[in-house]
Order: C-alpha cells, then structure tokens, then sequence
C-alpha cells in the first residue's frame, strides 16, 4: 500500500503570506487621499446684481425673502436670485431652496455665504 504524502509545511506558509500581501496591497491601494483644493478669494462681498431678489436662509432653516418670512413653494419666478446663508446653515436647509429654484428654471443664481 502506498502512503499519503503530507503537504510540507513551508508550502502553507507561503500561501498564507501571499494571501496576507494582496490583502495589504488591496487595502493601500483602494484608499483615496484627498485632493488638494485651493478656494477662490474674493475682494468684496458686494452683490453683482442688486436688482435680484435676495433670498436668506438661516441656521434654523427659515426662508426669507427680501427680509420677509416665506415658504419655499410659495418663491415667485425671477431669472435671477441671490441667495445667502449663514456659513453654520446645514446644507438640508439649502438644498430644498435650491431644487424649487430649479423647478423655476431659474437662469443665474448668486450664493452668498455669511462670515462668523
């Protein structure tokens, strides 16, 4: 009868790193290191247009128009609008304001975000 021939240790053991070596590879690898942004500066916080209504939004999440209390479906049309917030307004404030100016089709809008 013949006998079964074990695997040698050191062929295991190889796998095993290999195994642990892609692992590391794909770990490092699929990490993404952030980008590099450099934010534009401006000279002024002047509006371009001071003919635009102004639209404000504030931390709590309140819309104003022209300094007047309004509901976001109740914005009238206008080509263009500013709009500022408060730079600690969350952004789920804001992106409800933004969807109903698009559904106005509303052509130039400013944003404007407020200093501490």
């Amino acid at each position: 009868m013949r006998r079964k021939r074990t695997p040698s240790a050191s062929a295991l053991t190889d796998i095993a790193f290999l195994l642990l070596l892609f692992f590391l590879i794909l770990a490092v690898t699929t990490r993404q290191l952030p980008a590099d942004i450099t934010l534009p500066h401006t000279a002024s916080a002047q509006k371009a247009d001071e003919s635009s209504p102004t639209l404000t939004v504030n931390d709590q999440g309140k819309v104003f128009l022209e300094q007047e209390a309004i509901t976001i479906r109740a914005i009238p049309f206008s080509e263009t609008y500013t709009l500022i917030a408060h730079r600690d307004t969350p952004f789920t404030h804001i992106a409800p304001v933004l969807e109903h100016l698009r559904s106005l089709n509303v052509e130039v809008l400013e944003c404007i975000v407020e200093e501490r």
